[in-house]
C-alpha cells in the first residue's frame, strides 16, 4: 500500500463537475503559502473559483500570524478565490461559508459531526483538526476577492503531530480510525462550497449562519473568551450580521466579540 496518494489537478478535474469552483487550478507538491500565491494570482485577475493547493506548505499561516503545520502529503492545504459582489464589511462572513463547507463534507464522508468553534476552527473531539484564514481586498467599499485558506489535518496519525499540538490537535485518521482519500474529501468539499456560495448568492447568508450555529455547540452555553489582554466570561448569545460573537457577559451587558479567542 502506499504511503500517500498525491492529490493532482488531473485527479481533481477528472471527478469534480462543478460549475465555478476548480476550474481553475494551481497544484504543487511544495509552496510558501497557498494563501499568498491565490492573492497574487487574484491581484492578477485569476478567475473567481480558482484553486490553490499544495502537497506542503513551508510557510503555512493561520490567524494572527499564527504559523500552520502543513506536513506532504497527509493533509489538504488550498486556498479558493472567490468575487462575491458584496460590500466590504461582509467579508468576514465567508469564513462561515468555508468552515460549513468543510463540517459537511466530513460529516457525509465519514459520519463524524465536527463542532465548529468560533469564528475559524473545526474540531472533532475537541481537538482541532482544521483552520480557515480568510483574507481579503477591498476596492472603493466593496468586496475585490476574498481568498479562503483551508488547512485540514486528514491523514496524521498520533506520532505524525509536532509536540508542540499534539495536546490539542487531531486528524480525521485519528478520530475515524481509517484512511479517508484525500482527492474524495477536497472533491466534496468543493461542491459543497459551491452548493453554499449559490445559496449565498440567492438567499443571503441567514441560511449558512443558520447551518454553522447548528455545528457550535458552544452556542448558548457559560464561555471565556480573550480579546487582545482582556478576558470576558458570559453566554455566547448569537451572531450578529457580520458574523461576529454576541455575548452576553455575565454583568448583563451584551458585548460584541469582532476578534478574540476562547480562553
Amino acid at each position: 500500500m502506499k504511503q500517500f496518494d498525491l492529490v493532482t489537478d488531473e485527479k481533481i478535474k477528472s471527478q469534480l463537475n462543478t460549475k465555478l469552483i476548480g476550474q481553475e487550478i494551481y497544484a504543487f507538491w511544495k509552496i510558501g503559502s497557498t494563501n499568498t500565491f491565490a492573492r497574487q494570482r487574484a491581484l492578477h485577475d485569476a478567475p473567481e473559483g480558482t484553486v490553490v493547493i499544495a502537497e506542503e506548505q513551508t510557510q503555512g499561516r493561520g490567524r494572527m500570524t499564527r504559523q500552520w503545520e502543513s506536513q506532504f502529503g497527509k493533509g489538504l492545504w488550498f486556498s479558493v478565490i472567490l468575487r462575491p459582489q458584496d460590500v466590504s464589511p461582509k467579508a468576514g462572513l465567508y469564513t462561515f461559508l468555508a468552515g460549513v463547507s468543510v463540517a459537511e463534507a466530513v460529516e457525509q464522508l465519514c459520519g463524524l459531526r465536527p463542532e465548529l468553534k468560533w469564528p475559524n476552527d473545526l474540531l472533532l473531539n475537541g481537538k482541532k483538526f482544521c483552520g480557515i484564514l480568510s483574507e481579503a481586498d477591498f476596492q472603493n467599499g466593496h468586496i475585490r476577492h476574498v481568498i479562503l485558506g483551508i488547512g485540514i489535518n486528514v491523514d496524521h496519525k498520533q506520532e505524525d503531530l509536532p509536540n508542540s499540538i499534539s495536546e490539542s490537535a487531531t486528524s480525521i485518521r485519528i478520530e475515524s480510525n481509517w484512511r479517508l482519500d484525500r482527492v474524495k474529501l477536497l472533491i466534496t468539499v468543493l461542491k459543497r462550497m459551491e452548493k453554499n456560495y449559490e445559496l449565498i448568492q440567492t438567499k443571503g447568508f441567514d441560511p449558512i449562519l443558520k447551518t454553522w450555529k447548528s455545528y457550535c455547540p458552544r452556542l448558548s452555553k457559560q464561555i471565556k473568551v480573550r480579546q487582545e489582554h482582556t478576558i470576558y466570561e458570559g453566554i455566547f448569545q448569537d451572531l450578529d450580521e457580520h458574523g461576529c460573537m454576541l455575548l452576553k457577559t455575565n454583568d448583563g451587558q451584551m458585548r460584541k466579540i469582532v476578534a478574540g479567542d476562547f480562553a
